[in-house]
């Protein structure tokens, strides 16, 4: 090879070059998928009596209005996409379908004022009854058990309720200041005893199986761990009035700050981030709307102001001190009936843009494709220097 074919030879093997690490590098290094919207959530608006889907970026439809002195309070989403939500006022449990239309399930005793609500394994409505202190068991057509009986418990008052991995009930039972557990046969231990007045009001069950708390009179969230370690996560401000919480696919706490009229989102490290400002309408429960229950149809939507802040807090610790067993269970009549919903509109999501991985075959790929192009360019030089 003479030099004057060396500058056509180093072009040539750098074309070649550069399209072959193109190739192997999108095989090693394949494109990263744009993070998108998995997500939803559904809101109970109690003092706007709405049942309402807020999208991660912020973007609100209203699912259902319910009739004036219903008092939505709770929701949870069954296997088929249906909201199922607790009446207060009006001691009812309804499914609300995703085209607004509504059934009653159960009416609960006058005075009974169901709390909140979740869903075992076998698609049962696990509901805390607060004013007649009872955990109770209600089949989808509509049998009802009472699981525990908190009348022997002092105070008592099961306010929020989660199912864990072994299909246990853990309660937070607001009055009295405890995290238990409850066995479907009815067996009761106490996980943690909060200090007095410390109000938790809701329980979620993180990946770890950690129990996230709202501890709501001290404006707190809380993690307890299995043996009873609790961690304080984030220190809300006095008006904040946290009042449920759940925790997203990835790990973050949705929290309903009812007093603020707020849904935020908190990291474990304790980032706060605000999805939706409401109108002083009382968000009292959230419930995460999985990707494949998420309408695609267009509606309205109002927007809201975000922020954002952080805060730390110093973590405390203490072990639950005893343990308590009882069981009660009782049957009642099956009492259902139909209805159409009042208001109903159509839901929607917001296009919730993720923000793409770097590409590293790119940058792998421009690095070389500099580099050869160095040595051409060098190799040029050498050429005409010596002819």
């Amino acid at each position: 090879m003479t030099k004057h074919q060396l500058p056509k030879r180093v072009g040539s093997l750098t074309l070649l070059a550069l399209g072959a690490l193109l190739l192997t590098s999108s095989l090693v290094f394949p494109p990263t998928a744009v993070h998108a919207q998995t997500v939803a959530y559904a809101v109970i608006e109690s003092g706007a009596g709405t049942l309402s889907l807020v999208t991660p970026a912020g973007a609100r439809t209203v699912l259902y209005h319910f009739a004036f002195g219903t008092a939505p309070f709770g929701v949870a989403i069954d296997s088929n996409g249906d909201y199922i939500v607790v009446e207060h006022a009006t001691n009812v449990l309804s499914k609300i379908t995703p085209s607004g239309v509504r059934t009653v399930i159960y009416n609960f005793s006058s005075g009974t004022e169901p709390h909140r609500v979740a869903i075992d394994s076998a698609g049962n409505y696990i509901v805390c009854e607060i004013s007649a202190n009872v955990l109770s068991r209600i089949t989808p057509s509509g049998v009802r058990t009472v699981v525990y009986d908190f009348t022997g418990v002092v105070a008592g008052g099961p306010a929020g309720v989660a199912i864990d991995s072994e299909g246990n009930y853990i309660v937070a039972e607001h009055d009295s200041n405890v995290l238990s557990k409850i066995t479907p046969s009815g067996v009761r231990t106490v996980i943690y005893n909060f200090s007095s007045g410390t109000g938790p009001s809701d329980v979620a069950i993180d990946a770890q199986g950690n129990y996230i708390v709202v501890e709501n009179s001290v404006n707190v969230l809380s993690k307890i761990t299995p043996a009873g370690v609790r961690t304080v996560i984030y220190q809300f401000p006095s008006y904040s009035g946290p009042h449920a919480v759940k925790v997203d696919p990835d790990g973050n706490y949705i929290v309903v700050e009812e007093s603020g009229s707020v849904l935020s989102k908190i990291t474990p490290a304790g980032v706060r981030t605000v999805i939706y400002q409401f109108s002083f309408d009382d968000p009292t429960d959230v419930a995460i709307v999985p990707s494949q229950f998420i309408q695609t149809t267009s509606s309205t939507t109002s927007s809201t102001t975000s922020s954002s802040s952080t805060t730390t807090s110093a973590p405390s610790s203490a072990t639950s001190s005893f343990t308590t067993t009882s069981s009660t269970s009782t049957t009642s009549a099956n009492v259902s009936s139909t209805s159409t919903s009042e208001v109903s509109t159509t839901s929607s999501t917001s296009g919730g843009e993720g923000i793409p991985e770097f590409p590293f075959q790119w940058l792998v790929a421009t690095v070389f494709a500099v580099l050869v192009a160095g040595s051409y360019l060098l190799a040029r030089r050498y050429a005409r220097s010596t002819s």
